[in-house]
């Protein structure tokens, strides 16, 4: 996780040079001319991106609070698949480098509620921008050790989960690997993945180098401690979880004496699109796991 992070930053100072390099050659090319530097203006077709303003502040902690909020409804089982795929209550910031590529394959409705452009806002969150970059644009390794895999969804996971455990300091969030888990997995057996909020668990996953990511899954349950989600006596109304199969993910709802129903297509991370489908669904995974805690007070 901390290569991670050190990757993340040098990402996000990559894109800020490139930036800002073009902008220094504008401004030298004016002076020449004895005028005098104004804001570089974009030439996108899209006309996103007007000009480039220096960055004055940092909002995250405020972008954060909105942005991982508990869900003021908990949806119902057969609502998952569509709520997860939420619009996110507060556009994460990235830089318009990456911006422009995400144009190119998400859609203009999607790209904007869910994202905004540092350079516009003026706003960058420290922690959270070069994070979620990172998993927008670490490389897959086609061939290796399930380990080496892993790679590329920690940095979803960083992105997500490991910021709200820095910035949502109103729970205990505790984010484990292998470990484990006596409060609803058989003795003996231990996710690949485990989140829980308040000492409970709440999203765990199972991950496999390869395979068919539908038979992965079903180890989420076959872990599980029989009748220990989805009871009208039990801590949570149900439990959310992940398989992957190399560069493939699916999300699952447990509940009902550990039967399951997926609660998302099949995601590629292979490709961009999904990527901004894979964030976007996380956060919703994580705004609705801290109002299952919240339920069950």
């Amino acid at each position: 996780m901390q290569q991670l992070d050190a990757i993340s930053s040098k990402l996000s100072q990559l894109a800020l040079d490139k930036i800002g390099h073009s902008s220094s050659s504008d401004d030298q090319s004016q002076n020449k001319n004895g005028t005098t530097p104004s804001p570089r203006h974009s030439v996108d077709s899209e006309s996103t991106l007007t000009s480039v303003y220096p960055i004055v502040e940092s909002k995250e902690q405020e972008i954060c609070k909105k942005m991982f909020a508990p869900v003021s409804v908990l949806p119902k089982p057969d609502e998952l698949k569509e709520r997860l795929l939420d619009n996110l209550e507060e556009p994460i910031p990235i830089h318009y480098a990456i911006y422009a590529k995400l144009e190119k394959c998400v859609s203009k409705d999607i790209l904007q509620k869910n994202f905004s452009i540092v350079e516009q806002t003026g706003n960058i969150c420290p922690t959270l921008t070069p994070r979620a970059e990172t998993a927008l644009l670490v490389s897959i390794v086609g061939k290796g050790t399930e380990m080496m895999q892993q790679h590329v969804l920690d940095a979803f996971l960083m992105a997500i989960f490991c910021t709200a455990q820095t910035e949502c300091t109103d729970s205990d969030m505790i984010i484990d690997r292998n470990a484990a888990e006596p409060s609803a997995t058989q003795q003996g057996s231990r996710p690949d993945f485990l989140f829980t909020i308040n000492g409970q668990l709440v999203f765990k996953g199972e991950e496999k180098r390869r395979g068919n990511v539908r038979k992965i899954a079903l180890e989420l349950s076959d872990k599980m401690i029989p009748g220990c989600v989805g009871k009208p006596d039990s801590p949570l109304k149900y439990l959310l979880g992940y398989a992957t199969a190399g560069s493939r993910v699916i999300f699952e709802c447990i509940h009902d004496d550990a039967k399951m129903q997926e609660c998302s297509n099949i995601i590629n991370l292979e490709k961009l699109s999904d990527r901004v489908t894979m964030i976007i669904t996380m956060v919703n995974i994580l705004r609705i796991s801290r109002a299952l805690v919240q339920t069950n007070k």
